[in-house]
């Protein structure tokens, strides 16, 4: 009985909504909220259908996927077509990188209504999660041609045109999102490799130096800064922003990394050597930080320290810098034997090394008279002193 009102409410309305188009705006916009309210309480979108689906958006939301799971089947079995069910199953599964499922729930939400803006991004996030980004920038695309302003897909889209090696195309997304959303964090991170992608380092600093601001995001911007500053010999300005990041994460390995890297560049070895241990303490490669260790201390004519740290690296396996770095030591030794036993065997393991193969026509130019006897020697694969 009441359901029957209602529909006589309903084509009344909608008789009404042609007598009063011609009318003010004001009128019309009124009309419009009534009957969208109208439908609001239809059977389709009941309290119950209604109040599971903000349960399961609120569950989603927590991060207690399966329960939501059960609460959005549950509004489907009340409302099969239940737009906001459908996306909502189609966010969780994206959410968990079930992506071939949510695309399932997202595609339905689409049959339903073709410009719904969740399904489209959704839809866009779940290619771009099965790395298939020519099929997430072709949704995102048709999404903006819907609902233009949206800055947070057009910094996907920046993104997505990144990742294919656009630049030029990435850049103007990005600089449309900060038109957008000056401050936004992800437009301004990606403006900034961009350009330095593009040689543009001076750009690349405008923006990491303006996202360094950001509380969740000024690590990454420093470090940033600080790379491009290194890049470039600038290591005192270097120094400065990669102290800063590590007051803010001292366990960052990158960043004492890179630190270490100024330290040797300033010719302050020993201090460099300190940044790489603590690299390496914090997770930094093993083979790198212990070859750039070792070469440090060679730096410093330390050459009982600088074996240990190559022979820590050879212990591992092979490793061509580690190899060079004995070599030196060798000849620095005068041990010319044990100096072209190492070449000989680094010229075999990268015969087609530019820089293996320089090393070796200096060596036996200065040394013909141990080509011929050396040659005839095993390789030996540990060294001593």
């Amino acid at each position: 009985m009441f359901f029957d009102i209602k529909i006589k409410i309903i084509i009344n309305w909608a008789q009404d909504f042609l007598d009063i188009q011609a009318q003010n705006s004001y009128t019309f916009s009124h009309q419009k909220q009534v009957l969208i309210k109208i439908f609001m309480t239809d059977s389709k979108y009941n309290k119950e259908v209604f109040d599971l689906v903000n349960v399961a958006h609120k569950l989603r939301k927590e991060g207690q996927f399966t329960e939501a799971e059960a609460k959005y089947l549950d509004v489907l079995k009340l409302d099969t077509d239940n737009l906001h069910a459908l996306a909502g199953l189609g966010n969780l599964k994206c959410k968990t990188k079930r992506f071939k499922e949510s695309l399932h729930y997202y595609q339905r939400c689409l049959e339903l209504e073709d410009t719904n803006r969740y399904a489209l991004a959704g839809t866009g996030d779940a290619y771009r999660g099965l790395k298939d980004m020519d099929s997430a920038l072709e949704v995102w695309l048709k999404y903006l041609s819907c609902y233009s302003g949206d800055y947070k897909i057009i910094t996907r889209v920046g993104d997505a045109l990144r990742k294919k090696c656009d630049l030029p195309g990435s850049k103007k997304y990005y600089l449309l999102a900060i038109e957008l959303r000056p401050k936004d964090p992800f437009a301004l991170m990606g403006l900034g490799d961009v350009c330095e992608k593009m040689g543009n380092d001076a750009e690349a600093l405008f923006y990491f130096e303006k996202l360094i601001s950001s509380i969740d995001y000024s690590i990454f911007a420093i470090t940033s800064a600080a790379n491009i500053y290194r890049k470039t010999k600038a290591y005192e300005k270097a120094l400065e922003l990669y102290d800063t990041a590590l007051a803010k994460d001292p366990k960052n390995s990158h960043v004492w990394n890179g630190k270490a890297d100024c330290l040797r560049g300033m010719r302050a070895y020993e201090d460099a050597i300190n940044a790489w241990e603590n690299a390496l303490k914090y997770g930094m490669n093993r083979r790198i930080a212990m070859t750039r260790i070792g070469d440090s201390y060679m730096n410093i004519n330390d050459l009982e320290n600088a074996e240990i740290s190559y022979q820590n690296i050879v212990a591992i396996g092979y490793d061509k810098y580690a190899y060079l770095g004995m070599y030196r030591i060798h000849l620095k030794r005068n041990h010319i034997d044990k100096a072209f036993e190492t070449l000989t065997m680094l010229m075999k393991k990268e015969p087609h090394d530019p820089r293996i193969s320089s090393e070796y026509n200096i060596f036996v130019e200065k040394y013909p008279h141990v080509k011929n006897i050396e040659n005839k020697k095993a390789v030996p694969t540990l060294y001593s002193s």
